[in-house]
């Protein structure tokens, strides 16, 4: 099941709808066979051997779930009549790929129920389904509390809004009520999750992307919004708490996952309901009021509503003030600090930031920390750290660690009572590197690669570099970094660039650089980075000036032939992306590219 982070794109399932298909090139039958409806599902059937998603957790009681998986066929294809710009005397045929879909549903009873449902990623059949998205569609049945509760408040509100009573008046605030109750009023408690596979390395930062094993579980809470002057003046709808502040209309939660090479992509979904918990909704001729169960309440204009999910704190801010929790009132602080719910006041989101730092709240300390780093203001830095340090946060250790130890990095001798913070710097070290703390091994490594450090360990260096990578990969740039910049030693360190270059485009673009230089040629390996960062590139939303150097580098190896064979149709086309951006920062590799184009596209003519 892929779900998004981080990173949203416009879900795929939006465009999988049944689609035309035109059959017969006999002119005769053309009408009859453009307007065909979709292959029929039964035709998605998975081979026993397909990787596939397994869906697996515990429905509530008295709720239904729904999969559904959007398929796409490059075999199985359809034609469809374009009009370019609207010119109807010259349409074209286009082929576009079929859809199918393939729809599972499970209900529970009167108690909650262990569910497993399985989706194939390739459909198999004639067609070779492959599938684009998937939607988890969570629906309460009548039978269900909520709903019951739901109908009893609906029947409740239209009676009162037939009356004509002063509370009905004011609730109408003098608008006319409807003389008749639609029948069909608005009812419903059902939300939607889409899933959407992606191809590791095929979309934006992949470090951005869920991975399976994955584990899902979200709060659905109930939401009833009053139309006092509408025809259909009751809604009930279900949102969830995996959205952020939404409209009451946003599109369902999105999330996508890398898909991996395992056989069985496991996703563990355990939705909640939470049926205790109402948000009211009352609409009024200028104003729209928005009450949360804890007494929290706004007023909107009408077009901007927003919906606080179940559980962030902007829902709870009555809870939150009457709260002695430290992690409370940094929720509270940062309220206060942003202005976007409450008038932003600066002078009480320090104070509750202090009140959370001072109870433990590593956040909390975190923010004070950069404060006062920020203001220069040094004493106060050092005594956050050492709160920080004495609540078990180990970067704060780390710091403090650092700060006798900087010395050292600078070419200069600690002496005196400095040498013996020193030394139990270094011993305190030790102790996090024991404990197999992986920022602890990278920091004693940079000690000991350092020649004029009274620490210097070649062997123990890369031992250590080589530890701290391994449990976090992320920390191989700085390794990498290290050698090349500090200790002048590439070789040392190419272990380290390759790490970093598969996790990170800016690893790769610098260590492309490096393999470029002349002390460190290497364009067949350059030429693989360099292709890396120009594919992902943009859409990852890499650095422009990062992004442009690269389009001309590998351009010019592929122009020259270097490091593998010569592409010219390749080489134009990255010369003239290296130009489409080269004018929006400075470069020095704008007139040669233009040269290059010129000649190049001389001779493809």
């Amino acid at each position: 099941m892929s779900l998004l982070q981080c990173f949203h794109r416009t879900p795929l399932y939006l465009a999988c709808s049944a689609g035309l298909m035109f059959a017969s090139p006999v002119m005769a039958s053309f009408w009859e066979s453009l307007f065909r409806s979709e292959l029929p599902v039964d035709q998605v059937t998975a081979p026993a051997d397909s990787q596939r998603f397994e869906f697996v957790g515990v429905l509530p009681a008295n709720t239904q779930l729904e999969l559904v998986g959007y398929y796409t066929s490059s075999i199985c294809t359809r034609k469809e009549i374009r009009f370019p710009s609207g010119d109807l005397a010259n349409p074209y045929r286009a082929t576009l790929e079929e859809t199918s879909v393939l729809r599972q549903v499970i209900s529970s009873g009167s108690e909650a129920s262990e569910f497993s449902l399985p989706l194939a990623l390739n459909g198999g059949g004639d067609c070779q389904w492959h599938l684009e998205d998937l939607m988890l569609d969570v629906t309460i049945l009548p039978n269900h509390p909520l709903w019951q509760r739901a109908k009893t408040l609906q029947r409740d509100y239209l009676a009162k809004l037939q009356g004509t009573s002063v509370d009905v008046a004011q609730l109408a605030s003098q608008t006319a009520l409807p003389t008749q109750v639609s029948s069909h009023d608005d009812f419903y408690l059902s939300h939607e999750l889409n899933i959407d596979p992606i191809h590791a390395g095929s979309e934006a930062d992949n470090s951005l992307l869920a991975t399976t094993p994955l584990s899902l579980a979200p709060v659905y809470y109930p939401v009833f919004i009053h139309y006092p002057e509408e025809d259909k003046p009751f809604e009930a709808r279900l949102k969830s708490s995996l959205q952020r502040t939404s409209s009451l209309w946003a599109s369902p939660y999105t999330q996508a996952v890398r898909r991996g090479d395992e056989a069985v992509m496991r996703v563990n979904f355990n939705p909640q309901i939470a049926e205790h918990y109402e948000v009211d909704v009352w609409y009024q001729p200028d104003t729209v009021e928005v009450k949360y169960p804890d007494g929290t309440q706004y007023a909107y204009a009408n077009s901007e509503v927003k919906l606080y999910a179940y559980g962030k704190p902007e829902s709870q801010i009555k809870t939150l003030a009457q709260s002695a929790k430290a992690e409370d009132k940094r929720l509270l602080a940062r309220i206060y600090e942003l202005g976007h719910v409450l008038p932003k006041d600066e002078a009480k989101a320090q104070e509750y930031y202090r009140e959370a730092a001072e109870a433990g709240d590593i956040e909390a300390l975190h923010w004070m920390l950069d404060q006062a780093g920020y203001a220069g203001r040094i004493d106060e830095k050092t005594y956050w750290l050492g709160r920080a340090a004495s609540f078990g946060d180990k970067e704060a250790k780390l710091e403090l660690i650092h700060l006798p130890l900087s010395a050292i990095e600078r070419g200069l001798v600690n002496t005196g009572e400095d040498k013996v913070r020193e030394t139990q710097a270094w011993q305190q070290l030790n102790q996090l590197v024991d404990q197999g703390l992986p920022e602890a091994s990278s920091l004693m490594a940079f000690y000991q690669l350092l020649p004029y450090s009274p620490y210097f360990d070649a062997n123990a260096a890369l031992e250590n570099y080589r530890l701290s990578v391994k449990a976090k990969p992320e920390l191989a740039h700085a390794a990498a970094s290290d050698y090349y910049y500090l200790a002048d030693n590439f070789a040392a360190g190419e272990e380290f660039w390759q790490i970093a270059a598969e996790r990170d485009l800016y690893a790769a673009a610098e260590f492309a650089n490096i393999l470029l230089s002349e002390t460190h040629r290497d364009a067949v390996n350059a030429r693989y980075w360099l292709a890396r960062v120009t594919t992902l590139g943009a859409k990852q939303g890499l650095q422009e000036d990062i992004l442009g150097n690269a389009y001309f580098q590998l351009a010019t190896l592929l122009d020259k032939g270097e490091g593998g064979a010569v592409d010219a149709k390749t080489a134009l086309t990255l010369y003239q992306q290296s130009l489409e951006i080269a004018e929006r920062f400075s470069n020095d590799y704008e007139a040669k590219a233009k040269d290059r184009v010129q000649v190049l596209e001389e001779m493809r003519l």
